[in-house]
């Protein structure tokens, strides 16, 4: 089955920069397919932060993920700074997607695309849930 392909364009929300680390590398020396997975992660709870959310509290819920797509497209090395910026699409009563882009802060070349399909939960009760007008309004900051 092919892949679904990543739209790299989006309305950024929030961004952060990042620079590979040696732990982040793999047997091929160059940053490993798991850590742009947990550099999503990292630029979400940021962008959450920001607007003083947490993946366990976003205003009265949690956030759990349902789905991921990544697109590797170049190899990132050691030392090398890297952009990451994260926009949001398909923002529904529950559930939402983010967009992702890892950008090589020195040539502009895309390292990967991803998306990350979200969806506010009520871990009490294990149930999702409505999306708080707090998370809502961060979403649609543009």
């Amino acid at each position: 089955m092919p892949q679904a392909k990543i739209d790299p364009n989006f309305t950024v929300l929030f961004a952060c920069n990042l620079q590979v680390r040696v732990a982040d590398l793999n047997y091929g020396n160059h940053l490993g397919n798991d850590r742009i997975l947990s550099y999503f992660h990292e630029v979400r709870v940021l962008w959450l932060s920001h607007h003083n959310l947490s993946e366990h509290d976003v205003g009265g819920c949690g956030l759990i993920m349902t789905g991921t797509n990544i697109e590797y497209l170049k190899q990132a090395h050691l030392h090398q700074f890297l952009t990451l910026t994260l926009g949001a699409r398909e923002v529904g009563k529950a559930r939402f997607t983010l967009v992702y882009k890892l950008t090589d802060d020195q040539t502009d070349q895309v390292i990967a695309l991803g998306e990350t399909n979200m969806a506010c939960f009520n871990y009490q009760r294990q149930k999702p849930t409505r999306a708080p007008v707090s998370l809502i309004a961060a979403l649609r900051l543009q």
